[in-house]
């Protein structure tokens, strides 16, 4: 007589094998269709790879090259007369932030798919985009108006994050068995 145990592990071997043929392999999820798929994809792909060029890789070496008209620069916002332990201090902090926004860019570009389909991925996705929102609009309130890009960030942000809520509500909902 089989044990609990096994026939457990041997269900959920099953369940996984419909799901995938192996290890790490891509599943099939429900596709977004009509404008909506282009709108989605646009929003997506438009954030991550602005995070790893612009936020990541420009950000990272922009502090040597001096300030920029496009505000994507360190040395012209912190130099403002400070002593050079400071502002080597804040430029430190500065390019910590700027490789976050790499890493962040690179997750949303390699997990894409897990990112639609499984729920963990998703919330934890979702959580950081609306996190980040939540932080610019705080900022707003509690230090005051930026300049018009950031404020245009928090909107921006927002929008990505609602569109790939909305478009996961479909993808998450197709059943497929969470990873692990």
């Amino acid at each position: 007589m089989p044990s609990r145990v096994g026939t457990f592990v041997a269900a959920r071997h099953r369940q996984e094998a419909m799901g995938m043929q192996g290890p790490g392999a891509r599943r099939e999820a429900a596709r977004i269709t009509g404008p909506w798929r282009w709108i989605d994809a646009l929003a997506f792909q438009g954030y991550a790879w602005f995070l790893i060029l612009v936020g990541g890789v420009l950000g990272l070496l922009v502090p040597r090259w001096g300030p920029l008209a496009f505000e994507v620069y360190a040395r012209g916002v912190f130099d403002a007369g400070m002593p050079d332990q400071t502002l080597a201090s804040a430029l430190n902090q500065y390019r910590y932030m700027k490789s976050m926004e790499f890493g962040f860019g690179v997750f949303c570009v390699c997990f894409r798919d897990l990112i639609y389909t499984d729920r963990r991925f998703n919330r934890f996705y979702l959580g950081i985009l609306f996190l980040g929102t939540a932080e610019r609009a705080l900022s707003v309130l509690l230090d005051g108006m930026p300049r018009p890009f950031y404020v245009a960030a928090i909107f921006i942000e927002l929008s990505v994050g609602l569109i790939v809520f909305i478009s996961t509500r479909r993808t998450l909902r197709a059943g497929l068995p969470p990873v692990g």
